[in-house]
């Protein structure tokens, strides 16, 4: 029998900002508390930034994996990737650049980062993240570096991808598959890193919840379009595969969620259980070679 694939999901510390009470940041939770927090809700992981001496000992601690965010650029590269190296991260997360740098130029540091990661062992932990106000801001750029990047190595390139970015650039109503989940599909297969937010057409962060408890229009939809996502994802395992997502939401203090918004780490914690609810039934069906 294959080696079924595992999905773990991480939390992010951008999201445990000034919790557990966003009206009083001098009550917020301390680093260690919020490790803790995060194990006692279900995730395996954490998204932090590059601090080794931060984070390494909560990691142990906690007995959780570190998924590194790094910002990606000429001059910080290296020192960034120096200390991430320290952390013996599971993945590494990149934002690249700036949303005017063309793709060619963007392939070029690439290529670097790769060159330096793979000195240091992490060349195959390595995911350039989609995100506006970078290099992959847009689709057209997103797979023009791609391209760009195949065609010099040979190699397809990894990516971690968070569709709320391309939601926004272009609109995009639901269902969400039909334009998120057709080009360059082979990519999104690819990806050992997925981040989770619930978007719609017209906003990068929505809600999963009304207020009230319950799950919300918007996030009914948002909770189908992770049901595709798995689904698309699982079609392409052959087996033995890990893939970090995260339930992601933006504090309101980052203007990604507002003042009004129902609480974002309970919102992160329960689109945790409903992103394992689906991957526990898909998986199930990819296991018995029934996926659809």
């Amino acid at each position: 029998m294959k080696k079924a694939p595992v999905l773990k999901q991480f939390a992010g510390m951008w999201t445990l900002t000034h919790q557990p009470d966003i009206h009083n940041p001098k009550k917020e939770w301390s680093v260690e508390e919020k490790f803790r927090q995060a194990k006692k809700q279900g995730f395996d992981a954490m998204g932090v930034w590059a601090a080794p001496e931060l984070f390494v000992p909560l990691a142990k601690k906690y007995k959780m994996d570190l998924v590194v965010y790094i910002d990606g650029n000429w001059k910080t590269y290296k020192e960034r990737i120096d200390a991430l190296a320290k952390m013996n991260p599971s993945r590494v997360n990149v934002q690249m650049l700036d949303h005017d740098t063309l793709p060619a130029e963007a392939v070029k540091l690439w290529l670097v980062i790769m060159d330096y990661a793979k000195k240091l062992g992490l060349a195959d932990r390595m995911d350039l993240e989609v995100h506006r106000d970078t290099c992959t801001e847009t689709p057209e750029k997103t797979y023009e570096i791609a391209k760009l990047y195949q065609q010099k190595t040979g190699k397809k390139i990894q990516m971690c991808f968070d569709f709320s970015h391309f939601a926004v650039v272009k609109h995009i109503g639901t269902p969400y598959r039909n334009r998120l989940l057709v080009e360059r599909l082979d990519l999104t297969q690819k990806a050992r890193q997925l981040h989770l937010r619930p978007f719609n057409g017209h906003h990068c962060q929505v809600p999963l919840t009304d207020g009230k408890g319950k799950i919300s229009v918007e996030g009914k939809h948002y909770i189908e379009f992770v049901n595709d996502l798995i689904v698309a994802w699982l079609k392409a395992a052959k087996g033995g595969e890990t893939l970090y997502v995260c339930p992601e939401f933006g504090p309101w203090c980052s203007t990604y969620g507002l003042t009004t918004f129902p609480d974002v780490w309970k919102d992160a914690c329960l689109l945790r259980r409903e992103t394992e609810k689906s991957w526990k039934k898909n998986l199930a069906l990819w296991q018995k070679g029934a996926l659809k």
